[in-house]
């Protein structure tokens, strides 16, 4: 079910990218949108912590990172023994968000680099939305230093940018559809161009590796075993939550929102 061809996985392998792949129906994707919406609206000024940290919180989020549409093609690419990492959004609203070239691999501490993204388009992301582009094969290529630039409307945390002349007429633009998902590398270089169109272009950020891998920056960060066996346990498991929204859940989503900001923001 949802795996992928061979001839998928080395253009996986060559490119470090493939755009698109279906993943939700759309409307899965509208209702998996009208929660995240609900969570923002009751989050109020902590809107972003409470985003990240829905597989700690809620049993919808949990189950949704080990949905086999998602995690079947991840295994093609990884491997048959995978860990959920980590759930972002780059939601981008209508105006002048941007996201500047980087290198997912530089600032995550993970290693070995054994790391995708898939990338779950719950709102239109076409052309027009600022889609991701990529510039193919650069995740064989060099892992270049990055500048934090701290740009005014730039949608990452410290503006990073990589430090090397890009040639735009290499960039692919990847845009899906509702409900369709894109994989990249965590060493390809990628970025996106304003949101044009009077909607959100919601993308739902869900990281995968290997079991193999480990966190080089701080200790105790945590994982989700989605696939296979983990003999490697480099991580602590996050477990499904009891409670949606309950006290317990928003006191591990705290301590890890922590853990990961430190990883983060530790150079």
């Amino acid at each position: 079910m949802s795996h992928l061809s061979d001839e998928a996985t080395a253009k996986f392998q060559k490119d470090g990218y493939l755009s698109p792949l279906p993943a939700l129906e759309p409307a899965e994707a509208a209702e998996y949108r009208y929660l995240l919406e609900e969570i923002e609206r009751k989050a109020g000024d902590n809107v972003r912590a409470a985003r990240g940290a829905l597989p700690i919180t809620y049993q919808w989020a949990w189950d949704l990172v080990h949905d086999k549409r998602i995690v079947n093609p991840l295994m093609d690419v990884l491997g048959p023994n995978v860990l959920f990492w980590s759930m972002d959004w780059f939601i981008k609203e209508p105006g002048p968000g941007f996201v500047s070239y980087h290198q997912d691999a530089n600032y995550w501490g993970l290693e070995p680099h054994n790391v995708v993204t898939a990338w779950v388009a719950l709102s239109d992301a076409s052309a027009s939305t600022g889609p991701m582009k990529f510039i193919p094969g650069s995740h064989r290529g060099e892992l270049y230093d990055q500048d934090d630039t701290f740009e005014e409307n730039n949608l990452l945390s410290r503006g990073q940018r990589v430090r090397t002349q890009i040639d735009e007429t290499k960039a692919c633009l990847a845009p899906l559809s509702t409900g369709q998902m894109s994989l990249h590398h965590v060493r390809i270089i990628h970025g996106s161009e304003p949101n044009l169109t009077n909607d959100r272009r919601i993308g739902m950020v869900l990281r995968y590796c290997a079991t193999d891998v480990r966190q080089t920056k701080v200790d105790g960060d945590r994982a989700i075993l989605v696939a296979g066996e983990d003999t490697y346990q480099h991580f602590s498991y996050i477990p499904r939550p009891e409670t949606d929204g309950g006290d317990a859940e928003r006191a591990l989503g705290r301590a890890h929102g922590q853990t990961r900001h430190k990883a983060l923001m530790n150079d």
